[in-house]
């Protein structure tokens, strides 16, 4: 009893997640004019409440659930990060201010963003492989759903039906990756894995240990859109609706980079060593930078013919998953700093330039860059926010952005010489990167055109978020010894029994 009890008190997070849903679903049955705001304020609440928990389970570390899930400060922070991501797309992106959303139903939208928030929160705390394989599927099929909102639209049902495909795909591989680790180890535990492989290997197991990595790295890459399991990503993004879109290039994404951070350094680090410090029997490094190296590559390069966009910021999506896989690849303390750091930074940028795109295509029903011309002369706010978003994209100085690059940059060349290739080739993506941006500010600043189309006549409420996210790029920077300090405080991760 008392190990349920001390089990609900951390589990509250997800519970006020769990309530505020069945609240939203019960409100959306009713027949009120008033039952639109209520869902909204619902979920709303239900974000800031799990939020608010979230803060008062700081310090805490220790299993829940009979091992099934874990809480510690790495945990937390992924865990604040995607709750906030959600609030941030409940709050900037309405019905009001997003063409594709309006007339759409709002209890199915706000049921949805709180099933895969909460599906996310498991996956951020999962400790065994059950919970690790039930969490990611939960998270796939409320996104299926979500990318199929505009029921009645062609691409979106297209974008849904592949997004299916690719996830049965590479879900049905990272499972049979979970049978072969079970097998091997004869536990689900992570802890339990890891003790099992730190007794030694034979080289048959270490062999099979290769190919459950592989698998069980499609499920991973899948989240995360790394290559070679990054196909879905641009068709998606292009048919889902832009605030799904925006909310999925962020959650989803820094949720399988936690799932991913967990199961490497809980279930294959080296028992009784630093917690960065996995099993000796892979040469994890090199695996690692094969994936981060093309998932940058092949995503900026994608992105340099992209008109769309949509579907263009869908390439830098991936180009940035490589970035953060940056982090991970030091396979250190500083590099899952700077995977943390990273990650906060692209939650603020990324979601700014996808609401000045909700915004314009508000308002022009467009998301071609060739339409894009003299847009500074309409829309100077918009401008203006959209080419602090780019740079801090970019990497460009002081915006927050740049940080992000730094803390990778910086613990992968740290690590020595036969990781500085790796480095190189990050920063000649990131100069590839520089030239879609810039192509983006040109055309919305330098280039003629569109002379005739009227002034942007934006909501205050949407000026003030645009100025908000715009603001939230550049004032980092001046209180960054507390973002520092939150970085290092996250950075224990449980390590079982």
């Amino acid at each position: 009893m008392n190990e349920i009890q001390q089990s609900l008190q951390r589990f509250l997070p997800e519970l006020a997640l769990t309530g505020a849903l069945l609240l939203v679903v019960l409100v959306d049955c009713a027949q009120a004019a008033w039952k639109n705001a209520a869902m909204r304020v619902l979920t709303l609440a239900g974000l800031a409440g799990s939020l608010a928990f979230c803060l008062g389970l700081r310090g805490v570390s220790g299993e829940i659930w009979s091992g099934m899930m874990v809480v510690d400060p790495l945990g937390l922070f992924f865990k604040v990060l995607l709750i906030g991501a959600s609030l941030l797309v409940a709050l900037v992106f309405t019905f009001r201010n997003s063409r594709e959303l309006h007339g759409q139903g709002q209890g199915e939208f706000y049921a949805l963003l709180l099933a895969v928030t909460l599906s996310n929160l498991l996956m951020a705390g999962a400790n065994d492989l059950a919970m690790l394989y039930l969490a990611l599927e939960m998270v796939s099929i409320t996104s299926y759903v979500m990318v199929a909102y505009m029921k009645g639209d062609r691409m979106s049902n297209e974008a849904s039906l592949k997004y299916i495909l690719f996830g049965a795909a590479s879900t049905g591989a990272m499972l049979y990756g979970l049978s072969l680790l079970y097998g091997i180890t004869g536990t689900t535990s992570l802890p339990g894995i890891r003790e099992f492989l730190g007794a030694g290997m034979t080289d048959a197991t270490r062999t099979t240990m290769y190919l459950v990595a592989m698998l069980v790295f499609a499920g991973f890459g899948f989240k995360t859109a790394a290559v070679p399991f990054h196909f879905w990503c641009p068709d998606v993004y292009q048919g889902a609706p832009t605030p799904v879109t925006a909310f999925l290039s962020v959650a989803p994404k820094a949720a399988g980079f936690a799932i991913l951070t967990r199961f490497f350094f809980s279930g294959l680090a080296t028992p009784g060593a630093d917690a960065w410090d996995l099993t000796g029997s892979i040469d994890w490094p090199w695996v690692l930078m094969l994936v981060s190296a093309l998932t940058m590559t092949v995503g900026n390069v994608a992105a340099l013919t992209q008109t769309n966009l949509k579907r263009l910021l869908a390439y830098s999506s991936i180009a940035h998953a490589g970035y953060v896989m940056l982090g991970v690849v030091a396979l250190s303390a500083n590099g899952a700093r700077g995977m943390i750091v990273y990650l906060l930074a692209y939650l603020v940028m990324n979601l700014g330039a996808f609401l000045v795109v909700t915004l314009i295509h508000h308002q022009d029903g467009t998301f071609d860059l060739r339409d894009y011309p003299g847009l500074y002369r309409r829309a100077p706010l918009l401008t203006v926010s959209m080419a602090i978003f780019l740079l801090s994209l970019m990497g460009i100085p002081p915006m927050v952005g740049f940080m992000g690059k730094l803390y990778v940059f910086a613990a992968v060349i740290e690590r020595g010489p036969s990781y500085w290739w790796l480095a190189t080739v990050g920063a000649l993506n990131a100069a590839i990167a520089a030239y879609y941006y810039a192509r983006i500010l040109k055309t919305m600043i330098i280039d003629a055109g569109n002379e005739e189309k009227p002034a942007f006549r934006l909501a205050t409420a949407d000026q003030a978020w645009v100025a908000v996210l715009a603001i939230a790029n550049l004032l980092p920077i001046f209180f960054w010894a507390r973002i520092e300090d939150w970085a290092r405080a996250s950075l224990t991760l449980y390590a079982g029994r």
